[in-house]
């Protein structure tokens, strides 16, 4: 059975930046987090909050997860707009939403003393520890644990690291066609006549963390070239959600360990257009 580990850590995100035009009074607009040094702002501290409820079906598969809530905290330390931003397992997502709308801060004040409404981000951490129990022990514990068996201990950066990983979907894209002829090089195209490419392990170079902290599914298409030895080569990228995505995505997939396509059985080198997204299952296409 397991001891459950669930730790709420206040992490500030940056916000969008505003523009000098669109500047409003503080008092009308919520500054967001990375102007607050600019405006003198003094950040928000938490005052109170209970810890997230443990989800049910977590409890006894070990499940670990992180959510990034998105909130204002107003002039009143109270939450608002609060928002989930991505969970790495959506069985959390109600129970962080709930747990962090009844959060108390301190209101983030300005320079002169006054308080004001401010935009910031919070990651909740969810941690499931196992631990042997004795005969006795399962007598005296309830079947089911509760949220008070939590106990403080962060996540290491690793588990973290993985945790962000964990909603990253991707698949090949076969071009439109039938018959796939190999180029001057011997390389073919993945068309549905054939055998495509697929991810045998992927090594997250740095897309998945910056997938977590921002909107969106933060979707890439990249073209490469699959050898006979699984490994990627030649990086095209076509499309990506934003310019900052590019390099961790390339890097990620040139690490990545693929199964070579195949034609009449044959493992061949070919290339082919694979897509990538951050939690959402029904846009990446299945590997072939």
């Amino acid at each position: 059975m397991p001891r459950l580990c669930l730790i709420a850590s206040l992490v500030l995100m940056a916000a969008s930046p505003v523009s000098a035009q669109q500047a409003r009074p503080l008092n009308d607009l919520p500054a967001p987090s990375d102007q607050w040094s600019a405006m003198k702002i003094s950040p928000p501290g938490l005052i109170s909050g209970d810890r997230a409820e443990y989800p049910v079906e977590g409890r006894f598969q070990l499940i670990d997860a992180l959510c990034l809530v998105s909130l204002v905290v107003s002039a009143h330390g109270e939450p608002q707009a609060v928002r989930i931003v991505h969970c790495t397992d959506s069985a959390f997502e109600d129970g962080s939403s709930d747990a962090v709308k009844q959060y108390r801060f301190k209101p983030a004040t300005t320079a002169e003393g006054n308080p004001v409404p401010v935009s910031l981000s919070t990651v909740l951490q969810y941690h499931a520890v196992k631990y042997s129990l004795s005969l006795r022990m399962l007598i005296n514990l309830p079947a089911i644990p509760d949220k008070h068996l939590a106990i403080d201990r962060r996540m290491s950066k690793a588990d973290v690291g993985r945790e962000m990983s964990k909603p990253i979907r991707y698949g090949f894209i076969p071009l439109e066609g039938g018959i796939s002829a190999p180029d001057r090089d011997g390389i073919y195209s993945l068309t549905r006549s054939v055998t495509g490419p697929r991810v045998i392990k992927f090594a997250d170079e740095g897309y998945g963390p910056m997938a977590f902290a921002h909107e969106g599914n933060s979707t890439c298409d990249i073209v490469l070239t699959i050898s006979t030895k699984g490994k990627a080569d030649d990086p095209h990228i076509t499309r990506c959600e934003r310019p900052e995505l590019e390099k961790p995505v390339v890097e990620s997939l040139l690490k990545s360990q693929y199964k070579p396509g195949m034609v009449r059985a044959k493992e061949v080198p070919m290339r082919a257009t694979i897509h990538l997204n951050y939690g959402d299952v029904r846009a990446a296409p299945p590997s072939r």
